[in-house]
């Protein structure tokens, strides 16, 4: 039933809340994956399990391990979202996935970036080690929101625009903000493969934005 379904992601979400930062790698993902396919499941069933990503937010402003631990999770919720679950229709993939797209995605986007602008200004105090996974799955988050099927079209059923990325009009002020490339630049300038080639992965993506986006070729050009 969906109480039921609400419970146990309530219940998931708070042991890893709990215990996450100490259960081996293999236990967290596929905890993470049940709490990301309830929510994906019950996506329409009711408003708290679109309410995942607010609920993420507090693991990220907890220890760096949480903060870790919450980018995993929302890594996993859009991959969820964007990929067709098996005894599933298209239709119904689609409605989720337009909806979550409408309702979430440039918010876990933001979080990805915020979490970025942090580790470049030295805002959270970590280990080394933990910088990298912090940085890796933050570049990680940014682009898998960048190459988010926005409109629901697989490659080889349309020639023109493959390899557009089909940004909706609502994400223009941050991908035309210079900073926010410029983010991108500096963590490509000044860290190791895998976190650069992933940066590096976010600004061709960035680059790969649709013309209809910017409302004159001026605006264009100056991205």
């Amino acid at each position: 039933t969906v109480p039921q379904r609400i419970d146990i992601r309530n219940y998931v979400l708070a042991y890893l809340a709990n215990k996450g930062p100490h259960l081996q790698d293999f236990v967290t993902a596929s905890l993470i994956k049940l709490v990301c396919r309830i929510t994906k499941l019950g996506w329409f069933d009711d408003p708290v399990h679109r309410e995942l990503a607010d609920d993420v937010t507090k693991f990220l402003q907890a220890t760096v391990d949480h903060c870790i631990l919450g980018l995993k999770i929302l890594n996993q919720l859009v991959d969820e979202l964007n990929i067709p679950t098996t005894g599933r229709t298209l239709t119904q993939h689609r409605k989720t996935s337009v909806s979550f797209r409408d309702v979430c995605l440039l918010k876990v986007f933001q979080l990805g970036l915020t979490t970025l602008k942090q580790l470049q200004t030295r805002a959270i105090t970590a280990e080394p080690q933990q910088e990298a996974a912090m940085g890796e799955q933050a570049l990680s988050l940014t682009v898998r929101c960048l190459s988010f099927d926005f409109i629901g079209t697989n490659p080889d059923e349309s020639t023109e625009d493959v390899g557009t990325i089909q940004a909706p009009t609502s994400w223009r002020p941050l991908l035309q903000d210079p900073a926010t490339t410029d983010l991108f630049f500096e963590f490509y300038a000044n860290t190791e493969p895998p976190r650069s080639s992933k940066a590096m992965e976010s600004i061709i993506l960035l680059a790969s934005v649709r013309r209809s986006l910017f409302p004159s070729d001026k605006d264009r050009a100056a991205f």
